[in-house]
């Protein structure tokens, strides 16, 4: 078996072994927290234009869409494995355009997709990608994003406090990145203006707070860590790297033999 056919079978037969689940409403998921959170966190990053055409690739619970919806975007699309289970997203709003079913891998789906979005948002999916189609997939990913359209991504740290939890919590993690070796794939398939971002909690209550500053203290002892073993070049050393990139005038690279 492939591993792209790997980590689909493996979320086949997880999602198969959970009971089903009743889609939420839009009643429900409008003021979920994780919306809210999101709905917050992202505002400078997202297009001004609310006509935008935004991507969300590996939606999962639909998070993200509805919080688009909720800062009234009215382009938004969303791409996954196992859309069946899914289809009530569509139900929330107009503003969802569509949800699409990845075939087979993201690269295979966004050849389709030639400089049709501003933006695309992938959280905690690279990492499932197998290191051997990593430049297949991102040459894809600046390919289907029109120029001048950014790249959101969010991953595990591999340089981060529990690096070796958050790699192997899943049989479909495929590969780890730290901000040095995710830069430095980013340059390589012709995006510019690579930057990272650090999400506060939105509303914190007393109990996040403490919980904020005991791991800020931590991060402070795994950063001094990193430096006194001469391993520092990714220079992001909290749980998640959160890393946004834009498609310049550089032609695409996207060619199947990296695939």
């Amino acid at each position: 078996m492939e591993p792209h056919a790997f980590v689909a079978e493996v979320y086949r037969r997880m999602s198969v072994r959970q009971p089903p689940r009743k889609g939420e409403i839009w009643e429900q998921i409008e003021n979920d927290p994780t919306v809210e959170q999101a709905a917050h966190e992202y505002a400078p990053l997202l297009p001004q234009n609310k006509d935008a055409a935004i991507l969300d690739l590996g939606f999962g619970r639909g998070w993200f869409i509805a919080a688009c919806v909720k800062r009234r975007y009215t382009n938004v699309s969303g791409a996954d494995f196992g859309i069946a289970r899914k289809s009530h997203v569509a139900d929330w709003s107009p503003s969802v355009r569509g949800l699409h079913e990845i075939e087979t891998n993201i690269g295979d789906f966004l050849a389709g997709y030639r400089e049709r979005f501003d933006l695309i948002h992938m959280s905690h999916v690279i990492e499932h990608i197998p290191k051997y189609s990593l430049l297949y997939v991102v040459d894809a990913l600046y390919w289907a994003l029109r120029p001048g359209g950014v790249l959101l991504l969010r991953t595990p740290n591999m340089e981060g406090p529990c690096a070796t939890s958050s790699l192997y919590v899943t049989l479909a993690h495929e590969y780890g990145f730290a901000g040095s070796n995710l830069n430095s794939l980013l340059n390589i398939c012709n995006f510019e203006e690579i930057l990272f971002h650090h999400f506060e909690i939105y509303r914190p209550s007393l109990k996040q707070r403490a919980g904020e500053l005991l791991r800020s203290g931590l991060i402070r002892w795994n950063a001094v860590r990193h430096r006194l073993f001469g391993v520092n070049y990714g220079r992001q050393f909290g749980a998640e790297l959160v890393i946004s990139a834009k498609r310049g005038v550089l032609p695409p690279l996207f060619d199947a033999k990296y695939k």
